[in-house]
């Protein structure tokens, strides 16, 4: 049997998509004993059948998790990282042995203490100002806040899963979210979460204005072309223009947006400029550099604390969302 695996791993590398598909389809039908054959192509920086290999041990799923421990507990060491990897790839953070889930808190609070974060994500974002973590946690309803990183708060919120089914004991499903928390900057704290927002952000910003007096949510979709800009105070819409919206703007021009407007009394009248800014400010980006902050320029901003990594279900813990996080 192991030298019909071995060919069946080598036949992983092939040229043809057809006999790559064949050969994981009778590799995943063989189940947990391939573990350790695969993971040789695991460990591979670039290899032509890593992503192949790595196909077949997310679909061989519960099945992979006891052979991925064994190498964690007994080596080789040179495979130990990749059967790390495919661990929380396969069955999340649960999967892992308690040495190793210790290992990763303790390189956490390691890489807290001097925390460089760079620059944010400028996709889909909140912002709250002078707002406490426990405010925001309130407010959302979260649950089981844990001090993170930056990286690993933006790895988890929008690079790995973020949303999964939950069944409660009554029978009833939901969909449960992480949410990621960021430091304080320049007074601000954003909040991200990938599939939480695209679900939620409305109601996001109207609980978190309610609780901490002002709330804003900036999304720019360059796929789709649209864009959304949101100010919420004491839970009721102050201003928005949502690109595919109805309507389109909501509330009365800011104050800054009032500055960019022109007529044809001006005497720096721009026709383009004055047809730009005619009902309002468009570009989601260009408000929050008047009203708040801009993900992408964070680096240079004054940082208090750290970031904070929560989930929105009391029975949702961290270790069942899957996918390896950067730290």
């Amino acid at each position: 049997m192991g030298k019909d695996i071995a060919g069946l791993v080598h036949q992983l590398a092939a040229v043809d998509r057809e006999e790559r598909r064949a050969a994981t389809d009778r590799l995943v039908a063989l189940g947990a004993p391939v573990v350790e054959h695969l993971l040789p192509l695991l460990g591979e920086e670039d290899g032509a059948g890593r992503s192949a290999a790595e196909a077949c041990v997310r679909r061989l799923g519960d099945a992979a998790i006891e052979p991925l421990r064994r190498v964690r507990s007994e080596g080789p060491g040179r495979l130990r990282p990749a059967a790390l990897r495919m661990l929380v790839d396969v069955g999340g953070g649960d999967a892992l042995a308690p040495a190793d889930r210790a290992a990763v808190e303790r390189l956490v609070r390691v890489k807290l203490l001097d925390e460089t974060p760079g620059d944010l994500p400028a996709d889909a974002w909140v912002a709250v100002p002078r707002a406490e973590v426990k405010d925001i946690v309130r407010a959302l309803g979260l649950h089981d806040a844990q001090p993170v990183t930056t990286s690993l708060g933006v790895s988890a919120a929008l690079h790995q899963e973020n949303s999964l089914e939950h069944r409660s004991a009554d029978g009833t499903t939901s969909t449960e979210y992480r949410v990621f928390i960021t430091p304080e900057f320049d007074g601000w704290r954003l909040v991200y979460g990938a599939d939480y927002l695209n679900d939620n952000w409305a109601q996001a910003v109207e609980k978190l204005s309610s609780q901490c007096r002002e709330a804003h949510f900036y999304a720019v979709d360059e796929y789709n072309g649209a864009r959304v800009w949101w100010v919420a105070e004491n839970g009721q819409d102050k201003r928005g223009h949502r690109t595919y919206g109805d309507p389109v703007w909501v509330g009365e021009p800011m104050e800054f947006e009032r500055d960019l407007m022109q007529d044809e009394d001006d005497e720096l009248y721009d026709p383009e400029e004055a047809e730009e800014y005619a009902e309002g400010v468009r570009d989601p980006e260009e408000a929050a550099s008047w009203i708040s902050i801009q993900p992408s320029t964070v680096e240079v901003l004054d940082r208090v604390g750290h970031g904070w990594l929560a989930v929105t279900s009391p029975e949702v813990g961290h270790g069942r969302f899957r996918g390896a996080l950067d730290i």
